[in-house]
């Protein structure tokens, strides 16, 4: 790899860089977010941030509540139903940062708007549990005759649904639906549930001219006070004025392509959407649905993301809920006792935390707890050795897998990659507090559990049908699993963990046969569904791959990843291929795949690799078009918060870096690859401490991925 040195010690604020490109000929196609492979049926948050009503809106515009009153369904859903041969259009967000949910139908002449809102209060101000959801009708008459139409509200559900008034239904004598339109009749029917269809008095809509009514449930009263159309259209205005001045940190990544930064915006949204108040604590959650909790390992990436972004005091908030659940002897056991993983993930989770806020204080603070955490981890280190049948010796107990798999029966290696992930986090940190005799202790402990791990490794590995050598998941390949079942700890040894050497023909040989079983640019059946697709994978996978310095692979799993997110920009956790049956899994949105689509972005720009700070290693060529910005603003690094943009013009870019704060980063290295147009791998290398200016020459001709 050449390296081109742009600074001076003696340097300036600016460096001047004119590197020629050569031509390149080849044109190959764009990446793009096309959603083509969005689910077909999905759900879109409406709730405010810390909001203890989870409001979702569904792809055909339903409002849905009571989570698990019905299995794992919804307990109660309300629509609108204008006229009984209307067809689905479309359906869209107001914007990325604003959750207002517009589902566009047409029947006939009509053109028909449902504009889905949470009712808001003053932007800052905390969500009460009453609060109120509305769905603002608009229906216009596009055609030359007058059109009548009778609309009409449906609720359907498992409470008691009864009429309250002139215009409004009782749910389970607790909850309320009312109508801004007189109701001419409501009718409950009862079967295996409820159905209480509000029939709306008819009305009359003349060529080219819009009626409005709405719809609103009260989350928390009954019988509520009479309701306007004006008052809903004063609501959805203040909606949008909220979300335009709620405090999120929005701005911290800037990338010229609409659609992944779309999905940048909604995720920080959906994650702050998800979040609740328990204990007096900001508690990340994956989701608003089955998956409404903290797990320590979704926690884990959901409070990297949010530091990263910005928001470190926010996270340590986060972290410390997390910490109050250790046991005395040091361990977490949150999901299961046989979850030992958590004791790593959490060991990694402070340390990064810390470094990512540049806060030894803090780490101080908890170092007692950590110090009770690695001595667990050798503890089950000693059980490990208890039954000589198992595989596991000097390793972890057969312990619970996840991701795809769970009991193993004679030991597995998911508990072994994080808890010597966290163990060398541990190291790391021990060391940057001065602590070196512990460092060294540790170490010793540490080396001797990875020798554990290699003479296991070289005794389990197998061969897939294509030929590639690769460590399954279960030791001793007890079951014969799908070779690419559960690696996701796998990838999270190589990024994070950074548990193996660049050339380790283990690494070679696993990330070789989870590419053989790409599908739709995704890894194939490792998840819970063994047909299906796991979405937020692909970063562990690009995160894999960029670690491994193949940047345009990294970028290649963050397109793929966009293109599997629904239209209103989210995830569920597992779905099908496209055209095949569709089957749920997990939650939707889900914000752990939040939080991965931001750590990916994020990283593609700015990774920091040692005491090196890499940027643009995975900087894709379409955003390096005439006109075209690329920047972090503020986003957090071990080295200190990290600003720099990108700026391109007709051939040539200017890269502005401001100075990073910890004095240990020995250098900004830049990564000028495919996306200048330069053929073979080549950096440049900056002074972390000042600030840099850097005038980069682009190739004339088409540049590739």
């Amino acid at each position: 790899m050449s390296r081109v040195n742009t600074y001076l010690k003696a340097a300036p604020l600016a460096v001047v860089l004119i590197i020629l490109a050569p031509n390149l000929s080849a044109v190959a196609t764009e990446p793009a977010v096309s959603f083509e492979y969005a689910p077909p049926e999905w759900q879109t948050a409406i709730c405010l941030p810390d909001d203890p009503l989870k409001t979702l809106v569904d792809h055909e515009g339903k409002l849905l509540y009571h989570y698990k009153a019905l299995g794992r369904e919804f307990g109660t859903t309300v629509r609108v139903v204008v006229a009984d041969d209307t067809e689905t259009a479309g359906q869209e967000l107001l914007s990325p940062r604003i959750p207002i949910v517009k589902t566009k139908r047409q029947a006939g002449a009509l053109s028909i708007v449902e504009e889905a809102f949470a009712v808001t209060g003053p932007p800052g101000a905390a969500p009460a549990g009453s609060r109120k959801d509305a769905i603002l009708v608009s229906v216009t008459n596009t055609g030359s005759r007058k059109v009548r139409i009778e609309p009409r509200f449906v609720i359907e559900s498992v409470f008691a649904l009864e009429q309250a008034g002139e215009n409004a239904v009782n749910v389970d004598g607790r909850e309320s639906v009312a109508s801004t339109h007189p109701v001419a009749e409501v009718v409950v029917e009862k079967t295996r549930g409820y159905q209480a269809q509000m029939l709306l008095e008819p009305l009359s809509i003349p060529p080219e001219k819009m009626v409005e009514f709405a719809v609103l449930y009260s989350g928390g009263a009954a019988d509520p006070a009479p309701v306007s159309v004006e008052s809903v259209r004063e609501a959805r205005s203040r909606a949008e004025t909220y979300w335009q001045q709620v405090p999120l940190p929005f701005d911290s990544v800037t990338v010229p392509d609409r659609g992944i930064q779309a999905l940048v915006d909604s995720a920080i949204r959906n994650i702050w959407q998800a979040r609740e108040i328990k204990e007096g604590l900001p508690a990340f959650q994956v989701g608003p649905t089955c998956y409404r909790g903290l797990w320590i390992v979704d926690g884990a990436f959901l409070l990297e993301a949010a530091a990263m972004v910005g928001a470190g005091d926010e996270a340590r908030a986060g972290v410390q809920y997390m910490l109050g659940k250790q046991k005395e002897n040091g361990a977490f056991e949150v999901l299961t006792p046989k979850y030992y993983k958590e004791n790593g993930i959490v060991l990694w989770t402070c340390v990064r935390h810390a470094r990512l806020t540049q806060d030894k204080k803090w780490l101080r603070s908890v170092w007692s707890k950590l110090e009770k955490t690695v001595d667990y981890i050798k503890t089950l280190r000693q059980r490990s050795l208890e039954d000589p049948d198992w595989l596991c010796a000097g390793l972890m107990p057969p312990g619970d897998i996840d991701g795809g798999l769970w009991n193993s029966q004679k030991g597995e290696y998911t508990n072994v990659y994080w808890n010597l992930l966290g163990l060398k986090a541990a190291i790391r940190a021990a060391r940057w507090l001065g602590e070196d005799a512990q460092a060294a202790e540790w170490q010793q402990e540490y080396d001797d559990f990875y020798r554990a791990f290699r003479n296991a490794a070289d005794r389990d590995m197998q061969t897939d049908p294509a030929g590639n050598r690769y460590l399954p998941t279960i030791m001793g390949n007890i079951g014969e699993e799908l070779p690419q079942r559960a690696q996701w700890a796998f990838c999270h040894g190589v990024y994070p963990g950074q548990l193996f050497e660049q050339d380790d023909p283990l690494v070679a040989g696993n990330l070789a046969m989870l590419e053989a079983t790409e599908r739709e640019g995704m890894v194939y059946g490792t998840g819970w569904d063994a047909e299906g697709l796991w979405n937020y994978f692909a970063s562990f996978y690009g995160h894999a791959w960029l670690w491994q310095d193949n940047g345009p692979k990294a970028c290649g799993a963050l397109y793929a990843f966009a293109n599997h997110a629904s239209p209103l920009l989210a995830w569920r956790e597992e779905q099908n291929l496209k055209g095949e049956p569709y089957k749920k899994v997990g939650d939707m949105p889900h914000n752990w795949a939040s939080a991965e689509f931001i750590r990916l972005t994020i990283h593609l720009l700015a990774l920091d690799r040692g005491n090196e700070l890499h940027l643009l290693e995975g900087m894709p060529a379409a955003w390096a078009k005439p006109g075209m910005r690329t920047a972090l603003k503020g986003v957090a690094t071990p080295f200190g918060p990290l600003t720099f943009s990108l700026k391109v013009e007709e051939d040539s870019a200017r890269l502005d870096v401001q100075p990073l704060s910890d004095p240990s980063c020995e250098k900004i290295v830049v990564h000028l690859n495919r996306w200048t147009g330069r053929r073979a791998p080549e950096v440049i290398e900056l002074e972390p401490a000042q600030a840099n200016s850097v005038t980069i020459a682009l190739s004339t001709n088409e540049r590739k991925d």
